[in-house]
């Protein structure tokens, strides 16, 4: 990672303006990549009453505020996650920009984190990850690491060979998606067995604890932070997920003594990508807590 200084205000509202872009695109692929629509056609349109939307009705906030939430054809009421999507998105890239400033990690990471929203809106949604976005990030994390080689500032990852003096320089976006895939790999196939349950017709249903669309994005996570940036981004996740799991645990209880419907199942790879995104933005002090919870674990 190579931080920047920082950005101007007019920096900033620039990739704002292009981070809402951005997230209005990224609405259309949460909406339509778990149904295997395209994502290119047909051109953007309402869903309750198909007419397509003019280019007055499709920009990013400013459409949602003026149409006063509703379609300008239908009167269909729109979903706050639309804005929400494209407000996130604009807020994002600023604070990206801030970090990196226009560099060759600003653009590797706004295109990662567009991803990664894609992960989590849909994986909140449907439990799933697509395709897409895993080969989107490892393609972006071997992206970057030859656009760093190129501008002659790329740190090689060294990997010893057993049993000899050599070493091989290889790109840490490859070591970081290998070793991060064989991880969660071994994560995925150890909890399968681990918590098999022992009746035969719920063993029919039972999909594991983890999905391989976690594994997959552990592997392009793995491509675009580096083993040691990713690790630390896993271990956040769990860390959060722990917290936001007994917090729903209680609240649950809350719920159902008042006969409150609550939703309890919440899949992991919105973790993984809150964790990944703190590491883009927070590494320098995440690794300096990552360090003394290891000097802390670790026997004297």
């Amino acid at each position: 990672m190579h931080p920047s200084t920082g950005s101007g205000w007019l920096d900033c509202l620039i990739a704002f303006v292009y981070g809402t872009v951005v997230g209005s695109f990224l609405n259309v692929c949460i909406y339509r990549l778990p149904n295997e629509q395209s994502i290119v056609r047909p051109p953007s349109h309402c869903p309750k009453c198909d007419t397509k939307l003019r280019g007055w009705d499709n920009i990013p906030l400013l459409s949602f505020l003026i149409l006063g939430r509703k379609c300008r054809y239908c009167g269909e009421p729109i979903s706050w996650r639309y804005f929400s999507v494209e407000l996130l998105t604009g807020l994002l890239f600023v604070a990206v920009n801030l970090r990196y400033g226009y560099s060759i990690d600003f653009f590797a990471y706004v295109l990662f984190i567009s991803a990664l929203l894609i992960a989590f809106f849909v994986d909140l949604d449907h439990f799933i990850i697509p395709d897409l976005v895993p080969i989107s990030a490892l393609v972006i994390g071997i992206g970057k690491d030859v656009a760093h080689w190129i501008a002659g500032d790329l740190h090689w990852a060294r990997i010893s060979v057993p049993f000899t003096d050599y070493t091989v320089r290889m790109l840490p976006s490859l070591v970081g998606a290998v070793a991060c895939f064989a991880l969660f790999y071994a994560i995925a196939y150890i909890g399968f067995y681990a918590f098999r349950p022992r009746d035969k017709d719920a063993r029919e249903e039972y999909e594991g604890a983890m999905g391989g669309g976690d594994v997959m994005l552990a592997g392009g996570m793995g491509a675009v932070l580096g083993l040691i940036p990713a690790l630390v981004s896993f271990f956040l996740a769990v860390v959060l997920g722990t917290f936001v799991g007994v917090t729903i645990v209680l609240l649950k209880a809350r719920a159902e003594k008042r006969g409150m419907p609550w939703r309890t199942e919440i899949p992991f790879g919105p973790y993984m990508v809150a964790g990944a995104v703190a590491v883009v933005l927070l590494y320098p002090q995440l690794a300096a807590l990552w360090q003394a919870w290891i000097r802390f674990i670790t026997p004297a």
